[in-house]
């Protein structure tokens, strides 16, 4: 594979209406490990980010001798396909869809806020400081997708869980929600055996991972 072949995006993360799960691969045969810029490829995301990924145990990875580092594919699918599951409840429209971002950390904010507007994407992005104030909004004007950084006590981290599933039970389509906490066990702890359409990541949450999100969200929505 070629360092300089640009994928399509539909290569990338094709739709999920049209494309069956994510199967791992098992010709022993086929490679089982990439390097990070096919990765990078495979995910869609830049190599910084997925650098990030491996750190943070998201992707499973390692370095060899030479300093290179080996990605496993079973990890990068397992990612693909998490990834596509927040997505995937987001009917395809012809209106730019609405994404809620809340960011309680003022300077992180502020970069996010000054960085999106440096993007051109096709995503109407609402920014909040708050998620008591996020959470009055739902009712009023309902976004698609949410993205929460829960930086708060763990005992609030459980109560705002738990009011977006009681609002996802609540409603005919659940919202698409992606919390990033450090906290370990926040969803196994509250949820009740039943799947949930929140997702709970470690984040952590910055321009990069931003970036790539919200290119997913776009690609999720082409026809």
């Amino acid at each position: 594979m070629s360092e300089d072949h640009t994928m399509s995006i539909e290569e990338i993360i094709p739709s999920p209406e049209s494309q069956p799960a994510l199967k791992r691969k098992s010709d022993m045969n086929a490679p089982q490990f990439l390097s990070t810029a096919e990765a990078a490829r495979m995910l869609g995301l830049s190599t910084t980010l997925v650098q990030t990924l491996v750190d943070q145990g998201d992707l499973k990875g390692w370095k060899t001798r030479g300093g290179h580092r080996r990605i496993s594919i079973d990890s990068i699918l397992d990612y693909q396909n998490a990834s596509r599951s927040v997505l995937g409840n987001y009917a395809k429209t012809t209106i730019r869809p609405r994404v809620t971002v809340v960011v309680e950390t003022p300077t992180l904010l502020s970069d996010l806020i000054k960085d999106y507007s440096l993007w051109d994407f096709a995503v109407d992005v609402t920014f909040f400081d708050s998620v008591t104030e996020a959470l009055l909004e739902l009712s009023s004007k309902r976004p698609d997708m949410m993205v929460v950084e829960m930086s708060m006590p763990r005992a609030q981290q459980e109560k705002t869980f738990q009011a977006l599933e009681n609002f996802n039970q609540r409603g005919r389509a659940p919202l698409s929600v992606v919390l990033i906490s450090q906290e370990k066990g926040l969803s196994s702890a509250l949820q009740a055996g039943a799947p949930s359409t929140i997702q709970v990541i470690s984040g952590p949450l910055n321009s990069l991972w931003l970036h790539a999100y919200l290119t997913g969200v776009i690609a999720s929505c082409r026809n």
